[in-house]
């Protein structure tokens, strides 16, 4: 092992060791080092003045192992600083980084150049600022969302009315939209149209300014650009969804002056509603995670709008107001997408819960005829018992007397009997039927009490 490499470690060891001695804290949380270090993950591009920083977006479907092994192509590249999600390289004096986010990946490449071949140059050619292999540029996995390369040079003293006309024949446009950022340190040109080769260009002319201010600067502008493309990305999806949200609404509106009225069949209303609400949860699992998105890029945007402190330039307009004058309705147009959305949602679970409600109120009021039917085929029973057990005691009554004029008639036959037996027939007839009734009513009792019924 090289003496260099382990005075290193053996410094690495003291130094904890010693701070180990010393600790006056607990111990730290799991995730604490990963907090910190958030701060100072994926730090800016240093970028000298004057350079040119091209940032390449491409919109990504799968994970990162294919730009991973896209990037290891780069044989010349040599390898600054990597983490996951982040690399930073060398090309010789340019310097490429790589940077994996949610739904894209972002390829920044700062290349010097020298400023007396671009300032006061007509729409110069910027293709050496991007060096890499033509192939390797094509084969970036993806597709292409946004494409800048953003020329930082040094301001020599020229006033605006001077700068303007140098930013117009660097970029070969009369309309051109301008700014002053940073407080004055710097003035943005740009025209924000696509060129045939795929890029977007923009002129930023810096006063006195080091690499890592300026590499801030760059960052800025670049994520400014990157951010607004990704949260336009939902209008046209908004723009799109507002004709079955008419038609959804509709039939929605249909559905609730039917339950109102009260004279369509439940089944069919609850046919047309479940076919509303399934239309209606299909278009939020559709559109929700992208107009969200949206509204997360858009708060960037503004944020960084707002950190380069824009003032006007004399003669164009100002580059951000030209951003908003399309951005701020397109997002005001996915933002009504939303809440409509999200209204029909509570709407259609609204007019569900009327319709149940409705079903509810029919089910209880069949019922209550039910119970009605059911009480008043009981009382018919009862009253049905009442005189089959009446004639029962009639009957029964009839056949014991008939068997006490048998007895009575014997006995009469015998001289037993000292009275005729129709008077001992005739006598019997009331104890018999008071005896056959109290049994009746006796039996009728037990079996009541058997099956609990009062």
């Amino acid at each position: 092992m090289p003496a260099g490499v382990l005075a290193v470690i053996i410094d690495r060891y003291a130094r904890r060791m010693n701070a180990d001695l010393h600790r006056l804290l607990p111990a730290d949380a799991d995730e604490r080092q990963a907090l910190v270090d958030e701060a100072h993950a994926r730090p800016p591009v240093p970028v000298g003045i004057p350079s040119v920083l091209t940032c390449i977006v491409a919109l990504q479907d799968s994970a990162g192992a294919a730009e991973r092994a896209h990037l290891a192509r780069l044989e010349e590249a040599g390898v600054v600083a990597e983490e996951p999600g982040f690399l930073r390289a060398s090309l010789g004096a340019a310097t490429l980084q790589w940077e994996r986010h949610t739904e894209f990946s972002r390829y920044s490449i700062v290349q010097p150049v020298r400023q007396s071949a671009l300032l006061g140059a007509d729409r110069p050619s910027l293709g050496a600022a991007v060096p890499l292999p033509p192939d390797w540029v094509r084969a970036i996995p993806g597709r292409t969302v946004v494409a800048l390369q953003l020329c930082l040079l040094a301001s020599e003293g020229q006033n605006d009315a001077t700068a303007v006309a140098l930013a117009r024949a660097f970029l070969g446009s009369q309309r051109i939209a301008a700014s002053r950022l940073a407080g004055g340190s710097a003035r943005l040109f740009a025209d924000f149209r696509v060129r045939p080769d795929g890029f977007m260009r923009a002129l930023v002319l810096c006063e006195a300014m080091d690499e890592d201010a300026a590499g801030r600067l760059a960052a800025q502008i670049a994520e400014l650009e990157i951010y607004r493309v990704m949260a336009l990305r939902a209008f046209q999806p908004a723009r799109t969804l507002s004709a079955a949200l008419a038609r959804n609404e509709s039939g929605l509106a249909a559905i609730s002056r039917a339950i109102q009225d009260g004279a369509n069949e439940d089944m069919a209303l609850l046919d047309d509603l479940m076919r509303v609400a399934t239309e209606v949860e299909t278009l939020i699992a559709q559109h929700t995670v992208r107009f969200a998105a949206s509204n997360a890029y858009h708060g960037i945007v503004r944020q960084r709008m707002a950190e380069l402190e824009e003032t006007p330039i004399e003669g164009c307009v100002p580059a951000f107001v030209f951003l908003r004058r399309r951005l701020v309705p397109a997002m005001a147009t996915v933002e009504a997408a939303a809440l409509r959305l999200a209204g029909l949602s509570e709407r259609t679970s609204r007019s569900s819960a009327l319709l149940r409600t409705r079903v509810d109120i029919r089910n209880e009021a069949q019922s209550q005829d039910l119970l009605r039917s059911l009480t008043r085929g009981q009382r018919l029973q009862v009253r049905l018992q009442t005189t089959v057990e009446g004639l029962s005691v009639a009957a029964i009554s009839y056949y014991v007397v008939g068997l006490i004029g048998f007895g009575a008639k014997s006995l009469s036959v015998g001289g037993v009997l000292p009275v005729s037996p129709e008077i001992a027939m005739g006598a019997s007839i009331p104890v018999v039927l008071l005896a056959v009734w109290w049994v009746v009513k006796r039996a009728r009792r037990l079996l009541h009490e058997e099956a609990g019924v009062d």
